[in-house]
């Protein structure tokens, strides 16, 4: 199922480890604030070659937009437990669906960008389309109407991929291999099991949506700049700060994280569920108000007419 970008946006950095996470989510909540899957992507119709017809896109662009409020919520907070996150997530202290795209030889006749036909004047592919040396091979978008580079075969065959987003083209695209999600997870934010006790790692807790949310970052931030580093929460919480912030994981984690400790009776600081410490009570100065007035009193003292106070 293929997602294409209608509004292609500019990747931003900072040198600033703290900034630069708080920026991405914050360019992530802008993109998604106030509008539709419908506004953000041209959705391929049909049921099959890429369709997504009657696929729960708009739920799963609701939790995207939820979990990347959440997570800017979470940057920016400045209490213990939600730095915390940003510890564990980030060592923080104070490619194109190839069953869409027609794969063909380099010494193929190429497709017309205009007409989308085999070209009239029998150029090649390696004519208009730079041939690449390390062993990828051109495939034909015929919805793009476009070159591209990847492996050879079927890339939704192999069970292990759940979704590719690729930048080579314009507009850049997202697809999703929805055969392949585990049919033991929910689908969206709203079927997240129920956590009931403590040492629940959120790794156990992963919906559908979330195969989105993690595109999302390789779409805004450009695929050579987000390196899928691992997908292993073990390893991502061990990630130093240079490596963590690259890849699109460890916000999908943390995102999810912070969402289910605002939403739940646990923290999820740790990556793992615990019960929250009981609010601490505020201190109160131990004389009362009348005291306090009477103080005031004391030194309340009669302003010379004409004077204004503001």
């Amino acid at each position: 199922m293929q997602l294409i970008d209608s509004k292609p946006l500019t990747s931003m950095l900072s040198t600033s480890s703290f900034i630069s996470i708080a920026l991405v989510l914050g360019v992530l909540t802008s993109m998604t604030r106030g509008v539709s899957v419908g506004d953000v992507f041209d959705i391929k119709s049909g049921t099959t070659k890429g369709g997504c017809d009657g696929r729960n896109i708009d739920g799963w662009f609701a939790d995207t937009v939820t979990l990347a409020n959440s997570a800017s919520t979470g940057a920016a907070a400045t209490d213990q437990d939600s730095r915390k996150y940003l510890k564990t997530f980030f060592s923080i202290g104070p490619q194109d669906d190839v069953t869409q795209a027609g794969e063909q030889k380099w010494d193929d006749v190429a497709f017309d960008d205009v007409t989308g036909l085999p070209r009239v004047d029998g150029k090649k592919v390696q004519d208009i389309f730079p041939k690449d040396t390390t062993g990828l091979v051109p495939f034909w978008s015929d919805d793009l109407r476009q070159y591209l580079k990847a492996d050879s075969g079927d890339y939704c065959s192999n069970k292990q991929n759940l979704a590719a987003t690729q930048d080579q083209t314009a507009p850049s695209t997202i697809t999703l291999c929805i055969g392949n999600f585990p049919s033991a997870q929910g689908d969206t934010l709203a079927n997240v099991p129920s956590v009931t006790k403590e040492k629940v790692s959120v790794s156990t807790l992963q919906v559908h949506s979330l195969t989105l949310f993690h595109e999302m970052f390789h779409l805004v931030l450009g695929t050579a700049g987000t390196p899928d580093h691992s997908y292993n929460l073990n390893s991502i919480v061990r990630f130093g700060t240079p490596k963590a912030i690259q890849n699109p994981e460890s916000y999908t984690f943390y995102a999810m994280a912070y969402f289910l400790g605002q939403n739940t009776q646990f923290t999820f600081a740790n990556s793992k569920s615990v019960n929250k410490p009981p609010p601490a009570n505020p201190k109160r100065s131990t004389e009362d108000h009348m005291s306090i007035l009477a103080k005031f009193q004391m030194y309340k003292q009669d302003l010379p007419q004409g004077v204004w106070v503001a």
